[in-house]
């Protein structure tokens, strides 16, 4: 059972890894995706606000410039600072405009001299500082000829007027100047429909209209210049997302100011409510894990146990489990295995007395219980550590169960049977990690060529059992080629190797015809070429002590090269 708690272990600690790693993606996705969502709003209702703002001063100005530049009107004022109509009929005009314009106006109109001919401002708002900025309005709009002049004018701290001045010329001559001031009051009525504040100002930074005077805190009376120019400004503790637009026919700069809150308790409530489902999913998957991990680790326990008995205690031991899973089928597997081994084994008793045909067939190598075992644990470990590596070791393993049962065929060519032991070799690599290295150099005609099934796998099994004894690491290698009517296959080994006394004992084993229970492996395969091929086929031999260990298989092909 200790096992089985270390294997529901390694899949807790696996899951509870990913668990974290998909709540730290979605809380970072969340973060992101709202301060996306909100910046990208935000901008959109910018570029919105600065368009219907633009477009409102747009019909503003334009209406108050139509009756400046109106051909009647320009009449009408050069009559009126000439002296030829009374200051009424002006009144009237300014009168009749202000009914339907967007912002009305006041107006000043000046002689050719400067002097006041007319003014619609009431007695005590036509003082001395607005006569004498008049006065310098006028200079000014002279020296622009034919075109418009704007400007500024203020004197109290929380308004100010905007000014259009029309310079007016007869023959060429200087006549006067119609100035028109833009009444504060009525811009507010235009503007304060947005829910967001603006403010309108000319190319110095006078201020034009303000919908919120705590943004012109720490400024000059009536002037408003950015702080900074970054995206956001704070007014009364408030953060708002600020962006600018300047009209250069206007020389007029809007500024729009959205309220733009850090939305840090929005984000906290989100990653909270992410964390609790993230709770939730990592008690679901802990559930559902110890399920699968009680399961899985249950049913190679019971396989582990079973192939233990036939290793230790009765070779003759049938599997027994009912898993209703892909252990139970591997055990149904090793079950068909072992009979197939115990069956072989049984003949090979009687093999002296039997034909060359069925003393052929007994002597193909059996596959060794303790390279099942070992197998079994690889996959067992595999599957907790990389589950991938797993499912491979399994489907070459069954590959391996497959081939080695199938009594269908005892001759194949050579290609069908280096898949076999690819996958052997594999499995082998997968257990002893860098410790075991191997090589394949077969020339390609040799791959169509027909062999005894399982010819090879004795070799390798023996270079890495009496390998490993001795040296920490083995390499093996494989090579195959034809000559002279020959398919010649060799194993090779950087083992320990024998003494020489060892390896003459070894060739006289081949050589003789009595059954040598201790090196039987390589006199079976030597048997089993001689019976088959003739022809001086046989193996061949040869070490050098502490270096490597060199067997050769000779076979007569003949033609079938």
């Amino acid at each position: 059972m200790g096992e089985k708690n270390r294997f529901q272990q390694e899949l807790e600690k696996i899951a509870l890894k990913q668990i974290i790693a998909i709540i730290f993606i979605g809380c970072l996705f969340f973060c992101v995706a709202v301060v996306g969502f909100l910046v990208t709003e935000k901008r959109m209702q910018r570029e919105g606000h600065l368009d219907a703002v633009t477009e409102a001063f747009e019909e503003i100005y334009r209406s108050v410039e139509a009756f400046l530049e109106d051909t009647d009107n320009r009449e009408l004022f050069l009559e009126c600072a000439g002296g030829a109509v009374t200051r009424n009929r002006v009144q009237y005009q300014v009168t009749d405009f202000n009914l339907d314009a967007p912002v009305g106006i006041n107006m000043i109109l000046t002689d050719g001299d400067g002097g006041v001919v007319y003014s619609s401002f009431p007695g005590e708002l036509l003082n001395l500082h607005r006569l004498e900025f008049n006065r310098i309005t006028t200079e000014n709009a002279r020296s622009q000829k034919e075109s418009m002049y704007r400007t500024v004018y203020y004197i109290g701290g929380d308004t100010s007027e905007y000014v259009m001045a029309r310079p007016l010329y007869q023959d060429g001559v200087f006549a006067g100047c119609a100035v028109a001031y833009l009444k504060p009051g009525e811009w507010g009525r235009h503007f304060l429909k947005y829910q967001y504040d603006t403010i309108l100002t000319d190319g110095n930074g006078n201020v034009i209209y303000c919908s919120n005077y705590s943004f012109l805190q720490g400024y000059s009376v009536n002037k408003y210049i950015p702080k900074n120019s970054g995206m956001y400004e704070t007014a009364n503790d408030s953060r708002y997302l600020t962006s600018k637009r300047y009209l250069a026919d206007r020389g007029v700069n809007i500024y729009s100011f959205i309220y733009y809150p850090g939305y840090y308790s929005y984000m906290i409530i989100g990653v909270l409510v992410i964390l609790g489902l993230g709770i939730i999913w990592t008690l679901m998957f802990f559930h559902l894990i110890r399920q699968m991990a009680s399961k899985t680790s249950e049913s190679v326990r019971m396989l582990v146990e079973e192939i233990r008995i036939i290793r230790k205690e009765d070779p003759q031991h049938v599997i027994h489990i009912e898993t209703d899973d892909e252990i139970e089928e591997i055990a149904g597997q090793i079950n068909k295995m072992v009979n197939s081994i115990n069956e072989l084994n049984r003949k090979n008793l009687d093999l002296v007395q039997v034909n060359n045909r069925m003393e052929m067939q007994n002597l193909q190598a059996q596959i060794n219980p303790h390279f099942i075992y070992n197998t079994l644990d690889n996959i067992r470990y595999l599957i907790v550590q990389d589950a991938k590596r797993a499912d491979e070791l399994i489907e070459r393993f069954t590959h391996i169960l497959r081939y080695s049962i199938n009594n269908t065929k005892h001759r194949i060519f050579l290609q069908e049977d280096m898949e076999y032991i690819e996958d052997y070799l594999m499995i082998q690599k997968t257990r002893f990690g860098e410790r075991f290295r191997y090589d394949l150099e077969i020339e390609k005609a040799c791959y169509q060529v027909p062999v005894p099934k399982l010819l090879l796998q004795p070799l390798l099994e023996n270079s890495l059992k009496y390998g490993f004894r001795k040296k920490p690491e083995i390499h093996v290698g494989i090579r195959g080629w034809i000559a002279d009517g020959y398919l010649y296959l060799q194993v090779e080994d950087d083992g320990p190797g024998q003494p020489k006394a060892m390896l003459e004992t070894l060739r006289g084993i081949l050589r003789s015809e009595e059954i040598n229970t201790s090196h039987n492996g390589l006199q079976n395969i030597n048997r089993r070429i001689m019976l088959e091929y003739g022809h001086e086929s046989g193996i061949w031999v040869d070490s050098s002590e502490g270096e490597d260990f060199i067997v050769t298989l000779k076979m007569w092909i003949g033609s079938e090269a």
